[in-house]
């Protein structure tokens, strides 16, 4: 009986030793609280760097990432859809990022998705995360009825800024970008585009 009491015990130590690992694989891979949670998504931390989608004050999305053990005990915020903490400010994530869980198949035009080169293009992805179906455009298209994207566009990629609408001849709802987009639900747009057009008087 002593034997099997003792044998006991020293399995339910070894369980409890394989579960403190992957406790805290699961704490590393989690992103820390902040107030940059109201306004940033897509939080998560590679290699002791914490990564997220922020807004800027033209409600833009940014990529952006900052090195947590600059940030200690302190609040991780948003500053203009930059990630900032105790006076620290991280970085804008234009080419894409480590280690993202899915992958990043964003292509990488250096200044993720600025005007470069002056000349406009917009390349449309039928899934989100820039993928699946995709096609490019570098003037205007009021109906994408003839490319097989139309009410079919989940993520998008720019150079230049764009204006996106629900209805043919850039009409109905429409939204100006002028950041990649990783997914349109976000704007209540995903699979519901019709026409879209550079905005080249912006520039």
């Amino acid at each position: 009986m002593k034997s099997i009491i003792v044998a006991t015990a020293g399995l339910a130590l070894m369980a409890g030793l394989a579960s403190v690992p992957q406790t805290a694989e699961a704490q590393q891979r989690g992103a820390p609280r902040g107030s940059y949670q109201q306004s940033c998504t897509g939080a998560y931390v590679n290699q002791g760097r914490l990564y997220a989608d922020c807004r800027d004050t033209r409600r833009n999305v940014r990529e952006s990432s900052i090195q947590l053990n600059r940030c200690s005990d302190s609040d991780i915020g948003n500053d203009n859809g930059l990630l900032v903490c105790n006076g620290q400010r991280g970085d804008f994530e234009d080419g894409g990022r480590p280690g993202r869980p899915g992958g990043d198949d964003r292509p990488d035009w250096g200044n993720g998705g600025g005007f470069n080169g002056g000349r406009n293009s917009i390349t449309l992805y039928r899934d989100a995360n820039f993928r699946g179906e995709q096609a490019t455009f570098q003037g205007a298209v009021p109906n994408l009825g003839s490319t097989g994207l139309n009410d079919a566009v989940s993520s998008m990629t720019f150079r230049g800024e764009w204006e996106a609408c629900t209805d043919s001849n850039f009409r109905g709802q429409c939204q100006v970008f002028s950041n990649d987009v990783r997914n349109l639900d976000r704007w209540g747009m995903n699979d519901r585009i019709s026409s879209l057009r550079p905005l080249r008087g912006r520039y």
